[in-house]
């Protein structure tokens, strides 16, 4: 087979073979950008407040809130970033099924101390987005699923410059013919590919090292970079659950010690560590959100890690700039925007190629029996993953996580792998029929 055309052949069957998973994450990824966007504006009951001249300590909160959740163990406080923002007290349950898992959030008025509301984040659209993106719905390969479909579109990212690149030497660049369906659906192709080639690139490249990230790191031998080793545990765990923190103490000693530091996140440690890690933001760094740390000793609160991104090495700096480019959350609304946009156009063309395939194959296809027509045939796959996320989110949000990822993965996976296995079985049986 020649060079052009065993790229065709692979640039085609990434296309078909991934193309709806592909279409899928582009939608998806459009949509979780405006995350915590759709979470303010869904709850701003709880999200906003007017702006005070001065906030209470947050302390004494935290101990009451604590006090009202004996059935549940403090995991972090997060912190706002505008003055109009609220508290978020999160609180994982001492007990709970994988069925039915918590993490119950409580929203604080930072100016009166004022609890403005509850609610469980594994019930939430905000989680439910992130968790249909991120892992296909999927508990256990989800995230390594997501990771492969990034490889199917970096292969399809290379393989479609590497064949569009020659051609468009032929045809002006922007020409969109109208000679019929197939050679419209191509030129637009081409027309958006060229166009988002290098954002799709970089989405790809970032895509797949995050999905496949946890088994990349095993292989290459890599440690996240500010990750912290205590040199032996002062306390056994139910100590260090019980030990009492100063959070205002431990927010004034990390801007002391890290005064580039903007904290988004106060976290005590539960496992004996001894410690309070106080995370966050460091003005114009493109790297991913709370990595800059500061882990104060809970007995002293005495530094005893300090990581700025800034200060890191290369490598570091490339493994925290992932997630950042990923998901475009470092440059304000705007660039969400864009990155909205930019990131439906690997679905586009997903659909395009999917046209462009089926109007060329259109004669060998009504010879066999169960034809459908392009458009019902586009309205049955559209209408059916618009169903199964509306499905998804309405009981994600009535049962939380555990229910629709068991349904997932009971009905929709096992259907994929029968569907995976009938198409190998009838691959095994055309190769031994040509051997007989």
């Amino acid at each position: 087979m020649k060079k052009k055309n065993r790229l065709w052949a692979i640039h085609s069957w990434t296309g078909l073979y991934a193309g709806i998973a592909i279409a899928f994450l582009s939608l998806t990824g459009a949509m979780a950008v405006f995350r915590f966007e759709f979470d303010t504006l869904l709850n701003p009951h709880l999200r906003t407040v007017n702006p005070g001249h001065e906030k209470v300590q947050v302390s004494p909160v935290v101990e009451k809130i604590k006090q009202q959740h004996p059935d549940k163990y403090l995991f972090e406080i997060e912190l706002p970033s505008s003055s109009k923002g609220s508290w978020n007290v999160r609180l994982f349950a001492n007990d709970a099924g994988r069925l039915f898992p918590v993490l119950w959030e409580v929203f604080v008025n930072p100016y009166t101390g004022e609890i403005l509301g509850e609610r469980n984040y594994y019930k939430t659209f905000s989680y439910y987005l992130r968790n249909l993106h991120v892992r296909f719905y999927e508990g256990f390969f989800g995230r390594q699923i997501v990771g492969l479909a990034g490889l199917a579109l970096l292969v399809s990212t290379v393989t479609g410059f590497l064949i569009y690149g020659r051609f468009m030497k032929k045809q002006a660049f922007g020409t969109i013919r109208k000679k019929n369906l197939r050679v419209l659906q191509a030129d637009y192709h081409k027309l958006i590919g060229v166009v988002a080639l290098m954002f799709n690139f970089m989405i790809a490249m970032t895509g797949a090292w995050l999905g496949l990230q946890t088994y990349l790191q095993k292989w290459m031998s890599i440690e996240r970079p500010n990750t912290f080793h205590t040199q032996g545990q002062p306390f056994d765990k139910k100590e260090d659950l019980a030990y009492p923190v100063n959070f205002d103490r431990a927010y004034d000693e990390a801007r002391k010690h890290f005064p580039t530091l903007i904290p988004t996140l106060l976290r005590p440690s539960v496992n004996g560590d001894g410690t309070i890690t106080v995370i966050g933001d460091v003005p114009r760094q493109v790297y991913e959100r709370n990595s800059n740390k500061i882990i104060l000793d809970k007995r002293d609160y005495q530094p005893l890690f300090v990581y700025n991104i800034s200060e890191a090495n290369t490598g570091a700096k490339v493994f925290f700039v992932q997630e950042a480019l990923h998901f475009g959350d470092f440059g304000g609304l705007g660039l969400k925007v864009l990155y909205c946009f930019l990131g439906l156009t690997s679905g586009f063309l997903s659909l395009t190629g999917f046209i462009v395939y089926l109007e060329r194959v259109k004669k060998s296809r009504k010879e066999k029996p169960g034809f459908v027509a392009l458009r019902p045939l586009l309205w049955q796959y559209t209408s059916g993953i618009l169903a199964f996320c509306l499905v998804i989110a309405i009981l994600s949000l009535i049962w939380g996580i555990g229910i629709p990822t068991l349904i997932v993965e009971t009905l929709f996976y096992a259907a994929l792998a029968f569907l995976l296995l009938k198409k190998l079985a009838r691959y095994i049986k055309k190769r031994l029929a040509r051997l007989d």
